[in-house]
C-alpha cells in the first residue's frame, strides 16, 4: 500500500468518524475510559513509557533502516486490516442511526 493510499484511507476514515451521529457518544465513552486508565497507571508506569518514547523517536531512523522490507509490508498489511475493520465498525454505526 502507498502512502498515498494510506493518507486517502486515513482521511476517509476520519471523514465517516467526524460525520456519524454517535461521534460525540463515543467521544465522552472513550475520554472516560483514558481518565480511568490514566488514574491507574503509576507515574514511575508513565515515566517509564515517556522514556521508552523519547528513546525510539530519537533512534527511529537508524531502527527504520534496519527493518526489512518484509517488516515494512508486513505492517502496511496489518494498518490495512485495522483500517478495513475501523471502517466497517463506523459504517456499522452510521447505519444504526
Amino acid at each position: 500500500m502507498s502512502d498515498q493510499e494510506q493518507k486517502f484511507e486515513w482521511k476517509e476514515l476520519k471523514e465517516i468518524w467526524e460525520n456519524s451521529s454517535q461521534t460525540k457518544e463515543i467521544n465522552i465513552q472513550i475520554s472516560r475510559l483514558v481518565i480511568e486508565l490514566k488514574d491507574k497507571v503509576s507515574q514511575f508506569e508513565k515515566d517509564s513509557i515517556k522514556t521508552d518514547v523519547a528513546k525510539i523517536k530519537k533512534n527511529w531512523n537508524e531502527f527504520y533502516s534496519k527493518t526489512s522490507q518484509f517488516e515494512r509490508d508486513s505492517i502496511n498489511k496489518d494498518l490495512t486490516t485495522i483500517t478495513a475493520l475501523l471502517k466497517k465498525f463506523l459504517h456499522f454505526i452510521k447505519k444504526k442511526k
